[in-house]
């Protein structure tokens, strides 16, 4: 009498999932496959990431002068923008 259809799919997927239960195996795939396949993302992202750290921060800091020079102005207005109307007409 045949099998039923899908029982080799399922002996087959238990032997794998079995296979990798197992603490032996768990650790050989994470030393030789995951930590060199992270390391190397890792390597080919970082510059982004300094990249994108220093955009950050550049932006964080022009924000920050431009409220200081705002608040400045909006207490002091004749110490930050000089009046030069006559030098334009």
């Amino acid at each position: 009498m045949p099998s039923p259809p899908g029982t080799m799919i399922q002996t087959i997927l238990d032997k794998t999932i079995q296979f990798f239960k197992e603490p032996r195996n768990q650790e050989r795939i994470r030393k030789e496959c995951i930590d060199p396949l992270l390391g190397h993302i890792l390597d080919r992202l970082f510059p982004y990431i300094i990249l994108t750290c220093i955009l950050f921060s550049l932006i964080l800091l022009i924000s920050l002068v431009s409220i200081g020079l705002l608040i400045l102005q909006l207490r002091h207005p004749t110490l930050v923008v000089p009046d030069i109307t006559h030098i334009v007409s």
